[in-house]
């Protein structure tokens, strides 16, 4: 697999109906009103493999106004299909003596009809090491990444 960080243009917009999709998902009023995205969006994409995922909006935090917390929607197009992904970061973690910049945690997949479970998770592990701190904005930062292995359930 060849996955890659990209910035959405007109191209890949029209190939993939990414702002559509986009508003579908978000919370964000412009994108949802004009569907479009607010400014320059970035994916992380494998043409050939007919394969993007996209972060889609933060959650709010319950406890401070005007806050997000790190638990995000995502959305994996795969083939055709749209799979939403719930994911949930920690920063400098420390697994089995191994020191890691991000730890993703997988809360929840919805609406996946193509893929078994493990086969998204590797997928994710793929996608998410190219995806790196912060996608096309931070690509050539040196960090250590760990996907879970397991879904941990939603929650808010």
């Amino acid at each position: 697999m060849a996955f890659k960080n990209a910035i959405i243009d007109d191209r890949l917009d029209k190939k993939y109906s990414l702002s559509y999709i986009y508003a579908e998902h978000t919370d964000d009023w412009y994108g949802r009103q004009y569907h479009k995205f607010p400014y320059d969006w970035d994916i992380v994409i494998d043409e050939e493999l007919g394969c993007w995922f996209m972060n889609c909006m933060y959650f709010d935090d319950p406890k401070l106004d005007y806050a997000k917390l790190d638990k995000s929607l995502w959305v994996l197009y795969y083939k055709g299909e749209v799979i939403k992904i719930i994911l949930d970061r920690d920063f400098r973690i420390k697994i089995n003596g191994t020191l890691y910049d991000i730890v993703w945690k997988i809360l929840s997949i919805k609406n996946n009809k193509i893929l078994n479970e493990k086969e998204i998770i590797e997928l994710l592990k793929d996608i998410l090491k190219v995806y790196g701190v912060n996608g096309f904005w931070t690509e050539k930062e040196e960090c250590t990444i760990y996907v879970r292995d397991e879904v941990l359930g939603e929650y808010i």
